[in-house]
């Protein structure tokens, strides 16, 4: 066999490789994304889309920056909640949660049981 030869089965071996290697990432992003997954009909909205409340407490009692990552614990888990920020620097805690879900009223009983006070509650809009 010629070097000339040998040298075009090489590229040619070379592109077979490529052109593999593209459709196979391809087909694994196109599943990936469930694009190749048939529609799955009418279901309830996603939870992301639902209409979402967003509120600003100012907390009266924090001491230090532990205090507040506490608390903010504590809001993260009350169901319904996505989103609890505490900043110990302004002393309020900003909460995204989901209103059919949660009451704010909650907010305050968990911030109360955390050993803090609400002092003022301003609804924020986003």
């Amino acid at each position: 066999m010629s070097w000339e030869l040998k040298q075009l089965m090489r590229r040619y071996r070379l592109v077979l490789l490529c052109a593999l290697g593209v459709t196979f990432m391809g087909a694994a992003l196109y599943s990936h994304r469930g694009l190749g997954r048939p529609p799955l009909g009418n279901l309830a909205p996603a939870p992301w889309k639902r209409p979402e409340a967003h509120v600003a407490l100012k907390i009266e009692g924090m001491d230090c920056v532990m205090c507040a990552a506490g608390l903010q614990n504590n809001l993260r888990a009350i169901p319904g909640v996505r989103r609890a920020d505490v900043s110990f620097q302004d002393k309020q805690a900003v909460l995204d949660y989901d209103p059919a879900a949660v009451d704010e009223s909650g907010f305050e009983k968990v911030i109360a049981d955390s050993g803090f006070k609400v002092a003022l509650a301003v609804p924020q809009r986003h």
